[in-house]
């Protein structure tokens, strides 16, 4: 075990052989959301833009079939990204539960790995961000943000579910 002490929160990484789709995502995400003790969860991947970044076509919108709107249990949400790894933290050893739940979801290779992958402490960032730490109520946020978001961006509270 990777942990330094009993109380401390053990963190996994997910890293299927291939980037999934929102559909995957989505359900497995839903089923990481259902076991107990399961704290936070964080996807990670390249970027999905909205529009040209560079190049003779820079500035024109991009439809990417990926960029989705996605439901994770009461959460409507858009993925900005191509999910390509999923770190999460769990108040105790639930290692052989997601690994039983990624041999069901993923037809494909996947590495689980249990380590350290979620920042506990401030960064640079966190504390341009929220403020000194004495100020911020909920830690759990820290490393949980990408540095180039702007605040309103954080959660797409806009986007409207498609599915049902």
């Amino acid at each position: 075990m990777v942990t330094t002490t009993d109380s401390d929160p053990v963190q996994y990484e997910i890293f299927p052989s291939r980037m999934l789709d929102p559909s995957s995502a989505q359900e497995i995400l839903n089923r990481l959301e259902q076991i107990e003790g399961v704290t936070r969860v964080l996807v990670q991947g390249p970027k999905l833009p909205l529009t040209v970044p560079y190049g003779p076509g820079k500035g024109a919108p991009v439809d990417h079939t990926a960029r989705e709107v996605i439901r994770v249990g009461d959460q409507v949400m858009e993925l900005q990204v191509k999910v390509g790894r999923i770190r999460l933290e769990s108040e105790h050893d639930v290692m052989e539960e997601i690994r039983a739940l990624c041999e069901e979801l993923f037809p494909f290779p996947f590495e689980l790995k249990e380590g350290l992958f979620l920042r506990r402490k401030a960064t640079v960032t966190d504390y341009a961000k929220y403020g000194p730490d004495e100020l911020v109520e909920d830690k759990s946020i820290y490393g949980m943000t990408d540095p180039s978001m702007t605040p309103s961006s954080k959660i797409c509270e806009s986007c409207t579910d498609t599915r049902e």
